[in-house]
């Protein structure tokens, strides 16, 4: 027999992917964030739409020559554009930077010093001292343009060979970034004057952020959340249309609620994005109310075809984890509890002392391995079953949790 709500999850995540990608100041970004407000619109919810400004990255190529050697080289996500020549500085730790007396150089890092991505300059969330360190020595040193030789960084999405190690609108600093075996090339041309291009421009535009909400007669809200937006060039299937479409299924089987606390449905658009713009939005709106939020939810990387569900626990009483493990063992789903992570939105709750459970895929180790931020996250990967029960999971929870 046909379930009608797993029909309803496939043609969800088609109009979710109609555009190449959804990255914040896209056309496919703005038309996903209607396509929610709309829906949730007709289903009775009361909508609210914010439009912000930021920043459109569009990028050619990118080149490195050393006398009659090329060398493979990407655009650094939002980089500055630039066309030179100039002698080639090698750096492989911190420490070096720091001592680095070349302005208008060009700058291979290698090493130690390119192991994991740094954090961009003005990043709120998670920004450690070691990171904020080599932004500042980059600054001071003040090379024309830098090169990054990268490997996989385990930490982030080792679905990216090489993966950026800069991806930051507002490092006013060209830069590209190479293999690490490519690096280990370069290397024996430190000192030679070499000719570096790279094709990028950020253009100004706007974005909006949606939040939909049904009014409660109990005090308190709970709060759902599923970004909105893809890294550019990627789908975004898992990340995160998915979690998009299981808020829109969950909505839709609420939507003829009549008592409990108020909900709040929040793609926060700009999870992927340096600036993070809907999540700081988000924020700044809640700033006197974390209080009032009994539980917040969030949705992402879940429904990899072939895995179970996964949900973990934050800041949760006794008595919100009895009934979520309750309804995770009668669901005809594959839905169970998993370890706790924190690179998501869920991580928002935590820093406000919010209570809070993030929903995943029990495969998204294998998901951020293989396929993460990158074109191969496609509507192939997704499991409309597996999306459709974690649906019912969290509306069945919602009402639990409605009960007086």
């Amino acid at each position: 027999m046909v379930d009608a709500l797993e029909v309803h999850v496939s043609e969800l995540l088609r109009t979710l992917t109609e555009y190449p990608d959804r990255h914040v100041g896209g056309t496919g970004n703005r038309a996903a964030t209607e396509v929610f407000a709309s829906r949730m619109s007709s289903l009775g919810y009361e909508v609210a739409k914010t439009e912000f400004d930021c920043i459109e990255w569009e990028y050619g190529r990118a080149a490195l020559r050393v006398g009659d050697e090329m060398f493979a080289l990407q655009v650094g996500p939002y980089s500055l554009p630039c066309d030179l020549i100039a002698p080639l500085v090698v750096v492989d730790c911190v420490e070096a930077l720091e001592a680095v007396d070349s302005p208008g150089a060009v700058l291979l890092l290698h090493g130690a010093i390119t192991r994991g991505q740094i954090m961009p300059k003005n990043f709120t969330f998670y920004n450690p001292e070691t990171h904020k360190r080599v932004i500042r020595a980059l600054e001071a040193a003040e090379p024309a343009v830098v090169i990054a030789a990268t490997g996989r960084d385990s930490q982030m999405v080792g679905s990216q060979y090489p993966f950026p190690l800069f991806e930051d609108g507002d490092l006013d600093i060209p830069n590209a970034y190479m293999r690490d075996v490519d690096g280990e090339r370069l290397l024996g041309h430190a000192g030679a004057m070499t000719h570096v291009s790279v094709d990028s421009r950020r253009v100004p535009t706007t974005a909006e952020h949606v939040v939909a909400t049904m009014p409660g007669d109990r005090e308190g809200r709970i709060v759902l959340f599923a970004h909105i937006d893809s890294r550019k060039d990627s789908p975004g299937v898992l990340d995160n249309a998915s979690g998009v479409a299981t808020l829109l299924c969950v909505a839709r089987l609420l939507a003829d609620r009549t008592s409990g606390p108020t909900l709040e449905f929040v793609p926060l658009n700009g999870e992927d994005n340096y600036a993070n713009p809907g999540e700081m939005m988000w924020v700044a709106d809640n700033a006197e109310r974390f209080g009032d939020i009994v539980l917040g939810i969030n949705v992402d990387d879940a429904g990899l075809r072939g895995f179970g569900s996964h949900v973990s626990f934050y800041e949760c009483s006794p008595e919100i984890e009895a009934l979520a493990k309750d309804l995770m063992n009668d669901s005809e789903h594959d839905i169970t509890e998993g370890p706790q992570w924190v690179q998501s939105d869920h991580a928002l709750f935590g820093i406000y002392g919010v209570p809070a459970i993030a929903v995943t895929s029990a495969g998204m180790l294998e998901f951020m391995a293989k396929y993460a931020h990158s074109e191969r996250d496609t509507v192939d990967l997704a499991d409309a079953a597996a999306i459709a029960g974690i649906s019912r999971f969290l509306a069945a929870f919602v009402d639990r949790l409605s009960e007086p």
